[in-house]
């Protein structure tokens, strides 16, 4: 465990990279207050094996912890968003080489799991921009993100049944509760845009694969002029009341409220450009 956290704490101290594509198959570009991370491994349908998945995990971290960046895209490139682990790694680790599994291996952890839990406390707004196919651990990253932009040819599903695994359980989920996960993973089938969008898996539809990330883009630009660390308020409340009875959900949102008050200075902002009748000038305090 040593060895792979002096690693990581090595990744995190370097620069952080804004632009153009990693070793390990990661492409990161800044815009607007906006960090774009792809996955860049279009030959292995942007599936992860080790590196891609540690380089990820890093670069997600980065850019939820870096104040400058207010939104987050996650994307992928090549006409595929992210089809779950690269075959030729679990190739590989079948025929008993040195592991290329893309899981931590001090833990055991798989990374896109903790790419999910950056994502989903990162104190920004997540934008998913999802070209041609997400499944297995590819959907539960796309789920991760707050919003879910895609095209005509956008595919989401699990596909895990077909491989004899189980999982993809948790934040597919969340989207499209117990029933609809259970039938798209006992089908292994792959929902098509159309009933992605009518179901809530996708929130916006573009009219062409190649605008995809092009609205995808401008939503987060927009998102980051807002309120970003009310947002970031939003969406721990949004974790914390997960599962909790109405009573205890209710008291918890009292206090966040508070909380904007006591620690958002875009709270002022905003209420004073109500009253004046004016756009607000957010700073994202």
């Amino acid at each position: 465990m040593v060895r792979e956290k002096a690693l990581f704490d090595g990744l995190m101290d370097a620069p952080a990279r804004t632009s153009g594509t990693t070793s390990s198959g990661i492409r990161v570009t800044s815009r607007d207050g906006v960090r774009t991370i792809g996955l860049d491994r279009p030959k292995h349908a942007n599936g992860l094996d080790y590196l891609s998945g540690r380089a990820l995990l890093d670069q997600v971290t980065r850019a939820a912890r870096d104040d400058e960046v207010r939104a987050i895209v996650l994307t992928g490139h090549g006409g595929v968003f992210c089809a779950g682990d690269d075959l030729a790694a679990l190739e590989r680790h079948l025929a008993g080489e040195a592991s290329d599994v893309p899981a931590s291996r001090d833990t055991g952890d798989p990374f896109y799991i903790r790419v999910c839990e950056e994502l989903l406390s990162a104190p920004k707004p997540v934008v998913a921009a999802i070209s041609g196919v997400a499944m297995g651990p590819g959907v539960e990253l796309a789920c991760a993100a707050d919003l879910r932009v895609g095209g005509p040819g956008t595919r989401m599903g699990c596909g895990l049944v077909r491989a004899g695994h189980s999982g993809v359980a948790a934040l597919l989920q969340r989207v499209l509760g117990p029933s609809r996960t259970t039938e798209l993973y006992l089908t292994g089938r792959l929902m098509r845009a159309e009933e992605a969008l009518r179901v809530g898996l996708l929130h916006r539809l573009t009219g062409s694969d190649n605008a995809i990330i092009e609205e995808a883009t401008e939503l987060a630009v927009s998102l980051a002029a807002g309120p970003t660390r009310a947002i970031g308020l939003f969406k721990e409340l949004r974790e914390r009341i997960d599962g909790q009875p109405a009573r205890c959900a209710l008291r918890l949102q009292g206090q966040f409220h508070q909380r904007s008050w006591d620690e958002v200075d875009d709270s002022t902002e905003g209420i004073r450009a109500i009253l004046e009748h004016r756009g607000p000038r957010f700073t994202g305090r």
